[in-house]
């Protein structure tokens, strides 16, 4: 699961920059105590000249120091150029260290952990020739590194393995981190983990299971958090308890006891309304069943009512909490009253720039999909896209939200192209022979035959980013199959997929991937089973709306946890939530289409969606 924004791989770069730059411990003589950043010469070649007139060990020492201003000033390329110079030959002890560890960080903050792994491979003695607090900082960089190359499980053990050799700062940055990885692993490995580690990583597997528990009712969360405590008392995580555990608490004290839901029984909105109640009612049966205690749930109908009046009986009828109402204006309408008298979870989006709304928003925005692709796709080093999207007023949304989002970050739009399903196959045709154009380079072998676009990361449009339902997009990739572009990814949001497993027909998406939420990708869970047998006919093709129900109820009693609570995430089964101002925004699933079947992609790198996943 990719999340926000590529958290774990930013708070890994971040740190290890960080790392170069921290002020001298109080004891002097700890051997990785940091000397005061020393500026370096501003271009490579004025480096390496001044270089050349210095001898050794002055040389390399003052080498080292400028490839650290280098990296915590982001020329990570310039700061490894300088360390290859350097090399490895006669160097010091000290020297040896201070290099292969900047070595590795550069590899890291170029975002390429498989090199990092094999430099850190390669000198596997001199590591474990280092005092132990060296080598503890060296295999803490060996778990940054196993973690931004997707193997969040074997990072998660050489985390746990190193975490009583650090010091008490590199012990805070290790256990976030390990924390940030366990939020991000699929419920099903934490689970079937959980079953066969032992010792401290058992610990916090547990702790993560009882965490994110899309079933558990709150009481149940903080009884079982309790348990936890009990059963670990000198695990690390009962030492430092992540903030956003200990938070259960607290909301659990402050939830509502009376929550109203405005909600229509009538009209077009109907069918999408009785989802998303059905998902809650899932939520509040689930807590029923289990002995937890449930808020006083009640439902009013805003069908063809003043959403204004029904509001204000709900309050004056004791709500301390509303859900609701979904339609975008009647949101508007309430939104317009000013700051409510209580909380208010709205069930759709104002517009985007709607951060400071006196009320809170939850939906299925597809446009936060599409900016989560920018994201993923930015940080595994694509910076010229192609565009291809529906001409009609949803694709150019869909796709201009993609577009902003990537723009934002530097990137560039290579070609843009809208289709009907009249032009589909000469627009397919003509942004593929455009593609191949601004390559340059021969288009064909040396028997004349026409060669496969090769698109290359960071050079030319070297992915496509696609706005299409399901029959369109199993049209539009065998076309681009077919004009020579099999080998350029394609990135798309959850509208490609309807929910339903699909092989025969589905098949021509292979090599498609797209966000979408953990309910659609990962059903065998427990609370799909208890939603089967309450609602045994299902919900077709409103079912991400009965997630979006079962999330909702879960917020009555959360939401405050999220808004007292810098950077706290709920694990939903719509995808992990987080508040952006009055903004509940979502992180979706990754998956890919192999054989006409979805297969999720678990992720957190910058390894390309699509790779497999080692957990």
């Amino acid at each position: 699961m990719e999340f926000r924004p590529a958290r774990l791989a930013a708070m890994a770069l971040i740190a290890l920059l960080a790392a170069c730059q921290v002020p001298a411990p109080k004891d002097a003589s700890a051997p990785d105590r940091a000397t005061p950043l020393r500026e370096a010469p501003r271009t490579l070649d004025d480096a390496n000249a001044k270089l050349a007139n210095l001898a050794e060990p002055v040389r390399t020492d003052t080498a080292l120091e400028w490839a650290r201003y280098y990296l915590v000033n982001q020329r990570a390329e310039d700061a490894g150029d300088l360390l290859d110079r350097v090399g490895d030959g006669a160097l010091s002890q000290n020297q040896r260290y201070r290099w292969l560890r900047l070595r590795a960080q550069t590899w890291l903050a170029q975002q390429k952990p498989g090199q990092a792994l094999d430099l850190l491979e390669r000198y596997r003695s001199t590591i474990d020739g280092l005092d132990a607090q060296r080598r503890a900082r060296m295999e803490l960089l060996h778990a940054d590194a196993l973690a931004l190359d997707g193997r969040l499980m074997d990072s998660l053990r050489q985390r746990v393995a190193v975490d009583a050799l650090l010091n008490d700062d590199d012990q805070r940055y290790n256990r976030k981190l390990t924390w940030e990885a366990l939020m991000s692993l699929p419920l099903e490995t934490l689970e079937n983990r959980s079953e066969e580690a032992s010792g401290d990583l058992r610990g916090w597997l547990d702790l993560a299971l009882l965490y994110r528990d899309p079933q558990a009712d709150i009481d149940n969360q903080v009884q079982r958090l309790e348990d936890w405590r009990a059963r670990w008392p000198n695990h690390p995580a009962a030492r430092q308890l992540p903030e956003m555990v200990g938070a259960l608490r607290k909301a659990a004290r402050q939830r509502p006891q009376r929550v109203a839901v405005l909600l229509p029984e009538s009209g077009n909105l109907a069918p999408a309304a009785e989802a998303i109640r059905d998902g809650m009612m899932t939520g509040y049966y689930s807590a029923e069943e289990a002995g937890n205690p449930t808020p006083d749930l009640r439902f009013y109908d805003v069908s063809n009512a003043d959403v204004s009046a029904v509001f204000q009986r709900a309050v004056e009828d004791g709500a301390q909490f509303v859900v609701g109402p979904l339609a975008k204006e009647q949101v508007t309408e309430l939104a317009a009253r000013g700051a409510p008298p209580v909380t208010v979870l709205a069930l759709n989006y104002l517009d985007q720039g709607s951060r400071d709304a006196p009320l809170f928003q939850f939906g299925l925005a597809p446009e936060d999909e599409a900016r989560q692709v920018a994201r993923q796709a930015w940080r595994e080093g694509h910076r010229q896209v192609g565009v291809l999207y529906p001409e009609s007023d949803w694709g150019r949304r869909v796709s201009g939200a993609f577009m902003n989002a990537w723009r934002e970050r530097g990137g560039e739009v290579s070609l843009e192209s809208a289709f009907t399903d009249e032009n589909m196959g000469d627009t397919v045709r003509n942004l593929m022979e455009a593609a191949r154009e601004r390559q340059g380079g021969p288009t064909k072998d040396r028997y004349g035959r026409k060669t496969e676009y090769q698109p290359r990361i960071g050079e030319d449009m070297s992915f496509l980013f696609m706005v299409a339902s399901p029959n369109q997009g199993r049209q539009i990739k065998p076309l681009l199959n077919f004009h020579y572009g099999r080998r350029l990814p394609v990135y798309t949001t959850s509208y490609i997929y309807d929910g339903t497993p699909a092989p025969r027909r589905d098949q021509d998406l292979d090599g498609v991937r797209f966000v979408d939420m953990p309910w659609i990708l990962y059903q065998d869970t427990r609370l799909h089973r208890l939603a089967e047998e309450t609602w045994p006919e299902g919900h077709g093709r409103y079912n991400r709306l009965f997630a979006m129900g079962v999330d909702a109820y879960r917020l009555q009693a959360r939401l405050s946890m999220l808004r007292s609570l810098s950077g706290a995430e709920l694990p939903g089964v719509t995808g992990n939530l987080h508040l952006e101002g009055a903004r509940l925004v979502r992180d979706g699933n990754w998956a890919v289409f192999r054989r006409g079947e979805p297969e999720p992609l678990p992720r957190i790198s910058g390894r390309r969606a699509g790779e497999p996943v080692r957990d």
